[in-house]
């Protein structure tokens, strides 16, 4: 791309605004001055911006922003998509004095997978930089656990995110650990990268946001991976943590306390700073997340990316019994109860409609409260404290994590994004609780089973590993105080996982490679949520699920699903929900509507080829 080009692009970029020029009063606003163009190739992904330079009338202070642009924006630069005439006809000067907070950008149509405006968001986000990027990710957390949504937990830091933020109810992951993580890295299906059930292989036409993110960004990674190749590989220059041990107080065999690393080596007893007994994984995650801050960070000129992937909530059920203690007493009326506090919250809260959303019925193998014994009882008000006990230390590591990035002056121009991997495990196993232990203690294992998983996925149908809404969806939290104009909107955009990787690369404004070390990529099959952020216009979406034995298809309101019973998915009868009447997906309409049901069927079996074909890994169905 040659300087010519860009000045062509720095005109469509005049153009492309409506500029609203007053003259500057004496106050403290920021008016432009002057403007010029900046091209860097770091890593081999094309990076542009435009500088620039505005004016504090009355400190007569002078600041240099960053307007991003990025190369795949060719097409648009070359001829003005409204008027057909080539943008060197149509430049216009920009007024010195024009008011920054008073520019607007125009709606446009993207092209491609970009946005022809999107660099002029900058200017309205009133970032002047790029912003540093924290992804955190829970495991195994219910619908309406986070106390914004319903749940019985304190997450008193989680809920000023969302109070500051935005809050997306209708957010979407993969159903499983490893497709969801492989698609949140990728920006793609996790069908394309073979992350079927397990981890997959993300080279295989795939990048991660940490490769892209290279050389422009310092990269950190925290704890659970559970995707290949490792984290070191792909673009992260620190990790703690481990690929898959679902562990949280140190393990007390060998082989499992072998999978924690630190950096490129073996994680042991030796790099602990605290009595064995007394080490906690959620305490070391933003133990490390610290630290790593402090070395590679604090005091350097490059912004961050961090991703903070913790192993809470999911099973085994541990937790600090001070932490425990706090929940003993939540959940005495049992979990029918819970179940309609928690329903009646979203209620309140406006996140549900009761003409749209129902509590609905209990799953059908979950067993009703009242028929459980005195002993099951007792376990699962101990198994729901526990898990609330994992939640509320995830989010006070967390606040302790926040707390570090205001004192260092990092906080504002960071955004962070928060999310579970999928619903709340339904999953059964042994209960193992040795004689001088109790559950939760270290060496001890218990799991929610069913009947604690109705509780945490309420409102919600199904469970982790189901593609109803139960195990696909998913709070979303985004907050960016530099960036946000107003905070505190629940927005009801619907998205998925992997809308992160693009949204990423608008913020940083680096674009989308074909190729990348010596891989020949797959399209991106997420759509940035950065347009939405700005402007809050909602667009459809279609977004599409295949995990094990479950298909699944959403195109705008409606939602078709099926489940095979059998070893040939085939033979499953798709079952068709309109989400915008039914959310809880308690009515199935595929035989009002068989013709939507069939279309879209057809649709899912046409994008399942498309994927597929990426990888020939993928079993067909």
């Amino acid at each position: 791309m040659s300087k010519a080009f860009f000045g062509i692009l720095a005109g469509s970029l005049i153009a492309a605004a409506s500029w609203e020029t007053t003259t500057p009063p004496d106050d403290a606003g920021l008016y432009f001055h002057d403007v010029h163009t900046e091209v860097t190739e770091p890593n081999g992904l094309g990076e542009s911006f435009l500088r620039l330079i505005a004016t504090r009338v009355k400190t007569s202070e002078v600041l240099s922003y960053r307007i991003e642009a990025s190369p795949n924006m060719i097409e648009w630069a070359e001829k003005d998509s409204e008027t057909s005439e080539p943008l060197t006809e149509i430049i216009s000067a920009t007024p010195v004095g024009t008011r920054l907070e008073e520019i607007t950008v125009q709606d446009r149509q993207p092209i491609d997978s970009g946005d022809p405006s999107r660099f002029l968001r900058m200017i309205a986000a009133k970032s002047p930089e790029v912003p540093n990027v924290l992804i955190i990710l829970a495991d195994d957390m219910g619908y309406s656990d986070l106390g914004c949504m319903g749940g019985d937990i304190e997450t008193p830091h989680l809920d000023t995110l969302a109070e500051n933020g935005i809050l997306f109810p209708n957010f979407y992951n993969n159903a499983k650990c490893a497709p969801s993580r492989a698609s949140l890295m990728t920006g793609q299906s996790n069908i394309r990268t073979g992350a079927l059930h397990g981890a997959g292989d993300v080279t295989q036409g795939g990048m991660t946001i940490a490769e892209a993110l290279k050389g422009k960004y310092t990269n950190l990674m925290i704890d659970k991976w559970h995707i290949k190749p490792k984290p070191l590989e792909l673009g992260f220059e620190r990790y703690f943590g481990s690929a898959l041990s679902p562990v949280f107080w140190w393990p007390t065999d060998e082989k499992t306390a072998g999978k924690m690393r630190l950096d490129d080596r073996t994680y042991t007893e030796a790099d602990m700073t605290e009595p064995v007994e007394d080490w906690y994984l959620t305490v070391k995650d933003t133990d490390y997340a610290i630290q790593f801050m402090e070395e590679d960070v604090v005091g350097k000129d490059k912004p961050f990316f961090m991703y903070y992937a913790s192993h809470a909530p999911h099973w085994p059920l541990q937790a600090p019994r001070a932490d425990v203690e706090r929940f003993l007493e939540t959940y005495a009326e049992g979990t029918e109860v819970a179940r309609q506090r928690r329903y009646q919250r979203l209620l309140e809260r406006g996140l549900m409609d009761p003409d749209t959303s129902s509590l609905g019925s209990l799953n059908a193998n979950t067993p009703l409260w009242e028929s459980l014994s005195e002993e099951e009882k007792a376990y699962y008000r101990l198994a729901l404290a526990i898990h609330s006990a994992m939640v509320y230390r995830m989010d006070q590591e967390l606040g302790r994590l926040f707390d570090y990035l205001k004192e260092k002056d990092l906080f504002d121009n960071t955004v962070i994004f928060f999310m579970s991997d999928n619903g709340a495990s339904a999953e059964s196993g042994t209960t193992v609780i040795p004689p001088d232990r109790i559950m939760g203690d270290r060496g001890t294992e218990s799991r929610l089973n069913d009947v604690g998983a109705s509780v945490c996925n309420t409102p919600m149908r199904g469970h982790k590993s189901t593609l109803y809404e139960g195990g696909v969806s998913t709070p979303m939290i985004f907050h960016w105080p530099d960036g946000i104009g107003t905070p505190g909107i629940v927005s009801r955009q619907v998205g998925q996982f992997w809308d992160l990787f693009p949204t990423i690369l608008d913020l940083a404004a680096l674009y989308y490679p074909s190729e990348f070390s010596g891989r020949t990529l797959n399209p991106l099959d997420g759509e940035s949520l950065w347009p939405h952020i700005l402007t809050g216009k909602e667009t459809e979406r279609t977004l599409f699920w295949d995990y094990e034995k479950y298909s699944a298809i959403r195109i705008e309101k409606w939602k078709a699903l099926r489940k095979s019973t059998s070893s040939e998915i085939k033979d499953a009868i798709w079952q068709l929900y309109d989400l915008s009447l039914d959310r809880t997906e308690m009515n199935d309409l595929a035989s009002q509507y068989p013709e939507t049901a069939q279309a879209m069927a057809s649709a899912w079996e046409e994008w399942y080829i498309d994927v597929s074909s990426s990888n020939s890994a993928t079993a067909s169905h």
